[in-house]
Parts: C-alpha cells; structure tokens; sequence
C-alpha cells in the first residue's frame, strides 16, 4: 500500500487526482520573498504608493509573498492544523454549500487549510467526499473567518498563486469576498491575475 492509499484507508474516501499529483512531486514547500529594507526612498515611495491599499503592506519587507504548503498528512489529519469551530457563521443556522446544508460544527470539520499563507490567512481544503476535486476557500482572522471566501479549485489556485509572484495581498484580493462561496468557482484567468499585480512587478510575470 502506497503512502497516498495509506492516508485514503484513515480518510475513508478517495483524494482528489490534482491532489495526489502535487503530492507525488513534493512533500511540502515554502517560498517567501520580500522588498529589501535597504532600497532607496524614492524606490520605497513607489512601493508605498502600488500598495496603499494592500493587506499587507506592513509586512511588504518581512514577506510581500508567502506559500507554505503543508505535508498531506498534516493537511488531512494534524491535530495542530485543525480550524477552530466558532459558532455564529451564517447568522447561526448554518450554511449551504455547493447544494448541501452544514451546521456550522459540521461545516469547521470539513475544513483543512493547506497553505499557511501567513499567521492571518491561509488556504483550506474543504474536503467533501462526494468531490472528485476537492474546493479550496480562504481562512481569515487567523483561521478563524471562513465566510469571506471565493472557492477555487487547486490547479487555479496554484496558477493564480505562480502569475502573482505568491503574494499574499493577491490571495486577499482574489479571494477574500463575502459570502463568496455562494458564487461559482472561480476559475484562473490570466486578466484576473495581472490585476492584482503592481505595475511595478508586472515585469516580472507573463502577464504584462
């Protein structure tokens, strides 16, 4: 028995093919980059100016961009990796996702973030059984806010995540939006991506 047909047999249903393909070419991955403290003013002023808006324009000289992608055994069954249940979500009665209605408690356990992106957001899987392509939604207030989230499948994601230099003001951009979970999926387009980029780094993608 494989290592992926082992953590199968413990999970009880079958991972997603885009899933088991990262995870037969990596165990995990972190990569941050960061705006080097030591640029000239005007530099820093540019900087300060394409990311006013940002999430994370206080980090942007600490890690600008971040991925932190888990082990799969300590995505699906790390006890520290875990999201916290917090009830309230939805008003109190619950959710429908994607057809299906979750209490809250129910909805939480389903929950298994993947991409720490920082201590403030990450990226979870929702683990359905029934999805032969596991949904990916954004994690906010350090995992506690599920509701403020597109879904993305993971192929898009990772696409998105490589076109935006894995910033991690992108991902808030991309998708942090209310309820958006209720919404299709959203699906990469390079236009989508370019948006997010400052012009400033646009060079530095295929995007431009």
């Amino acid at each position: 028995m494989s290592e992926l047909e082992a953590l199968e047999d413990r999970l009880g249903c079958r991972i997603p093919s885009s899933v088991r393909t990262l995870y037969g070419l990596l165990g995990s991955a972190t990569f941050r980059w960061r705006f080097s403290p030591a640029l000239d003013e005007q530099t820093k002023g540019r900087i300060a100016e394409e990311f006013a808006t940002a999430v994370s324009r206080g980090n942007l000289y600490s890690a600008a961009a971040a991925i932190e992608l888990l082990p799969l055994e300590e995505v699906l069954f790390g006890e520290e990796n875990e999201v916290e249940y917090l009830d309230g979500a939805e008003g109190g009665d619950g959710l429908v996702f994607y057809g299906n209605s979750y209490s809250e408690e129910e909805f939480t356990a389903m929950l298994r973030p993947v991409d720490w992106v920082n201590d403030f957001f990450a990226m979870a899987f929702v683990v359905r059984p029934e999805d032969s392509e596991w949904k990916m939604i954004l994690l906010q207030d350090y995992g506690a806010d599920y509701e403020s989230s597109r879904t993305v499948l993971l192929e898009d994601y990772l696409r998105f995540v490589i076109s935006t230099l894995g910033l991690v003001n992108a991902r808030a951009e991309l998708f942090g939006e209310y309820r958006g979970y209720r919404s299709e999926v959203l699906r990469y387009a390079p236009d989508i991506a370019a948006a997010r980029v400052p012009p400033m780094l646009r060079s530095l993608t295929n995007l431009s």
